[in-house]
């Protein structure tokens, strides 16, 4: 059975986020509900550039994640969460992206991964507060990435309160098959991640599960402001999501 990754539940005890777990089982997710929606064309030039990940554990088997084709020199990169590249101190394997996937259908083919970045702090200890990462993909029939989908730009430094679309490819129920996405805004800041080493991660109401981890978190324009991460067990309908600063602004900088 294909697992999913994220967003991740989270236990929260004594105050203290408890490490990054595995993702549940589909069947365990909850399922996305009514303030997410389903794309209805996931291969039209505003939506295609997100897609599907597909990938191989070490111990827990496959798994599917959510990604988004990136602007980068190279008109190759995929920007995700960086669980779904490396948890547990596990590096995720076989990686591939499939742009606009929906129900089995591949409109723009597979993009097979030959390399992947992490932010330093996530791999050094897997603080969500960095659970940014980006995949490198090979041409495929139909060219680069950027080539055949287009890509998305990103923004740094905007309010905790502004806007965002939420895309992702929930579990559960849907099964990961079809694309769906919140309109949405953002919460402020999630205190709870106030232990970790970093400014802290950014709320969203949004109710996709399992499948949606990696997901762009698109400003007002398009830019890529945010990626879903986590929720938690005991309070549904929220994502969260790496607040998109001078760090991470950094790291996308450095990508090919």
């Amino acid at each position: 059975m294909t697992r999913v990754k994220g967003p991740l539940a989270r236990a929260v005890l004594a105050s203290v986020l408890t490490a990054l777990a595995v993702a549940p089982a589909a069947g365990a997710a909850p399922i996305a509900g009514a303030s997410s929606l389903r794309v209805a064309e996931t291969s039209a030039a505003e939506t295609r550039t997100n897609g599907k990940i597909f990938a191989y554990d070490p111990v827990d088997g496959p798994y599917t994640c959510s990604g988004t084709s990136l602007t980068t020199p190279s008109r190759s990169v995929v920007l995700t969460a960086g669980h779904c590249v490396l948890e547990d101190r596990r590096w995720g394997k076989d990686i591939v992206f499939v742009p606009a996937y929906d129900h089995g259908s591949r409109p723009f083919g597979t993009f097979v991964a030959s390399s992947v970045y992490t932010m330093a702090q996530w791999r050094a200890s897997e603080n969500p507060d960095y659970d940014v990462a980006a995949i490198k993909v090979q041409p495929n029939e139909l060219g680069r990435l950027g080539e055949a989908v287009g890509s998305r730009g990103w923004t740094t430094d905007r309010s905790r309160f502004a806007r965002f679309e939420i895309f992702g490819y929930p579990a559960g129920a849907l099964e990961g098959e079809a694309l769906r996405s919140c309109d949405t805004k953002g919460l402020g800041s999630d205190v709870f991640t106030n232990v970790f080493s970093g400014p802290p991660t950014v709320p969203g109401k949004c109710d996709m599960a399992g499948g949606s981890s990696g997901g762009a978190w698109l400003a007002p324009g398009g830019l890529v402001d945010g990626v879903t991460s986590y929720g938690y067990t005991h309070h549904l309908g929220r994502l969260y999501s790496p607040y998109f600063g001078d760090e991470v602004g950094a790291f996308l900088h450095s990508l090919p």
